[in-house]
Order: structure tokens, then sequence, then C-alpha cells
């Protein structure tokens, strides 16, 4: 089903499943000292409010607020671990965005001081990034943005080497550890929209159907501690569009469904993927990550092209990246390093302009 323009402006035209959840939960024990130890001082890690906050809902075509009205995730990036600055938060804000897409590295390959894994720690992150961690999202969370939490582990996903979350148990059963620890620690922060649990997984000669395996099994460990939380999934082979359809879970509730929509020489040839998934599946699809590098002549009639069939269609979206460490003009970043000042940023003004004009649009 497609959708006019009008309609694509006023929601968020998202779908969801019901039902119970499959069979063939991979269990997974955590020390309950451990939990109950950290889950105590989580009441004030982000901004933490007593009780149960308020989470999004996908009802039928729609993401809702906790008051029931329909909500099209639009933001950014805070893609590269360790970039985000405290004013970015307000800086979103003013520019339209209603949410923020904030990751985990946790083992992979990565330059030095990149890798959360830390296996003897509290729910296997090194403390320091936890801290790190605690307060990037309090900054989100303080100015309402809703909160997208990634894990990112290139080994784990299938990215680097032979071992990965398939292949081996000891570190599947950490990492999902690692979410139970999280799942409790968030419980009481407000504005936390969703998990999206292993960002582009693809494991080499993995099924999908194991794929799917994994994220349920996944799932039934999340969901104790964030009954109300949504979660993200999305198809193997890297969260590649082309095999959404793939990624269905069905009967797994207060799913939302990603893929990767890196912008290339077609622009608008992988919206077909997302609408027939939306028709056959009747789920909901909110892409992760959307760029494409500045310094070609028509990145931004391409970017324009994009973004307004996001609109059109009702697809939520976070813009890939804000900050980027690299000193390149041309790259994917809002802000890129600056090569003559380090830890200096230069912001390009005509892109901000340019995102943050699609991000303003009415939902």
């Amino acid at each position: 089903m497609r959708w006019s323009s009008e309609q694509g402006r006023r929601g968020a035209w998202i779908r969801v499943m019901s039902g119970s959840l499959a069979a063939g939960v991979f269990a997974v024990a955590v020390p309950a000292t451990a939990v109950a130890r950290t889950a105590s001082r989580a009441g004030v890690v982000a901004g933490a409010a007593a009780g149960a906050p308020g989470r999004l809902t996908v009802s039928r075509t729609q993401i809702l607020t906790p008051g029931g009205q329909p909500i099209m995730l639009r933001g950014f990036n805070w893609g590269q671990w360790g970039t985000a600055q405290v004013q970015d938060a307000a800086d979103n804000v003013a520019r339209g965005a209603n949410s923020v897409r904030i990751p985990l590295r946790w083992w992979g390959k990565w330059k030095p001081g990149v890798d959360s894994y830390d296996k003897n720690a509290p729910g296997h992150i090194d403390p320091a990034h936890l801290k790190l961690l605690d307060k990037t999202i309090g900054w989100a969370t303080s100015h309402h943005l809703w909160m997208i939490l990634f894990a990112d582990s290139n080994y784990g996903q299938g990215a680097q080497g032979k071992n990965n979350f398939w292949n081996d148990p000891t570190m599947r059963a950490q990492f999902f550890q690692m979410w139970k620890f999280l799942a409790h620690r968030y419980a009481t922060t407000p504005y936390i929209g969703a998990y999206e649990l292993l960002a582009e997984p693809r494991p080499s000669g993995v099924s999908d159907a194991d794929v799917r395996s994994f994220y349920s099994s996944l799932i039934e460990v999340v969901r104790p501690p964030a009954p109300t939380t949504p979660v993200v999934v999305g198809p193997n082979d890297g969260y590649n569009l082309h095999q959404l359809n793939a990624a269905y879970l069905p009967g797994v509730r207060n799913v939302i469904y990603t893929g990767d929509y890196f912008i290339f020489s077609h622009p608008l040839a992988r919206m077909k993927f997302i609408t027939s998934f939306e028709e056959k599946d009747n789920a909901p699809v909110w892409i992760n990550q959307v760029g494409i590098p500045s310094g070609k002549t028509d990145s931004k009639a391409k970017a324009r092209t994009v973004l307004s069939g996001f609109d059109q269609n009702g697809t939520g979206w976070a813009w890939w990246t804000y900050r980027d460490l690299g000193t390149s003009p041309g790259g994917e970043g809002i802000y890129y390093q600056d090569p003559a000042h380090p830890g200096q940023w230069i912001l390009k003004k005509d892109w901000l302009a340019l995102v943050s004009s699609y991000l303003r649009q009415k939902a």
C-alpha cells in the first residue's frame, strides 16, 4: 500500500504485530546480585523518574506517543561512539528532531577506546563506557528526544572473524545478559523509544531463519524488564532491505523493522521493498540509517529525493550521522573534525539546513 504525500505528513504509517512469542527461547542467567546491585544505582541514571514511565506503542498503522498521538520518528544518529556533545540534544530539538539513535559498541574490531566489552564487569560493559552511555542517554531524554539504543558488535554480528553469536555460545549468552542488564538499568528512564537489539547481522552461512530465531530469543530476555518498550530488528546480510520480508517475526508484538538506506546511484530503488513489506506483513518500518557522502554535486538532490520519498510513505528515519570523526568535508556527517584543530568541529551549514527541513515536516 502506498500513501499520499498528505497522509505521509499527517501520521506515522507504521504497523505492528500482536500475539504470543514464538518458541525456541535461548535461556540466559544473569547473576541476581549483579542485576539488583546495578539496577538500584540506575534510579539516578539518565534522568530516571519514579514509577513506570510512558513508552511509545505501535498500534496497527501508527506509532503512538504515551498520550495516544501519532508520531513519525525522525532525527539523527549520534552514531560514532563518544562524539556526542552536551548541546547536541537541544540543537537537534531546535531543528525539529523528535528522536535520536545512540550506539553501544560491544565486542568488535574498532579503534582503541571504542569497544565497551568487559567480561568481568556488571552487564559485561566497561564501567567507564557505561558511565558515558548513561550521560549520553541523559542528554537526549532530558530534552524529550525518543532515544533508540542500538547494540553494534561487528564480531558478534559476523562482520569480523569466524566467531559470532551463532557459533560462540559463551559470547551469545554474555550479549543476552548485557541486554537484560540494560533493560533493567533504564526501566524507569523516560523517553526510551526502542531497543535495537543487534545492528546489521551478517553471519556467514547462517540462514534468515537462524537470524529470526536469534532475535526472538533475545526478545524473550528483554521483555520481562522492559515489557512495553518496542524493539527494533532487521534483515540478514547487514540490514539489506532486499531481504526485509525474511526478517518478519510472526506473532511477536511491538516490533519495529528496519534497514539501511545509504543513498547510491538510484535513490528510490529500495523504496519498493519498504512498501511491499508493509503491505504483506502489516508491520512497521523505520530506517535506522539514511545518509550520503556530501562531496558530490548531485548529493543534495539525491538526499532530497529519498527524504521526500520517506515523507510520502510515512517512513521514519535517522540521518547518518550527526558528528563524523573524519576530517573530510565530503563525508556523511553534519559536523566533521577540524583537521587543523583536533577536537574541534566544523559545521556543514547547508547540510544541516537540508536535513532539518525534513525533520520539521508535521507528523
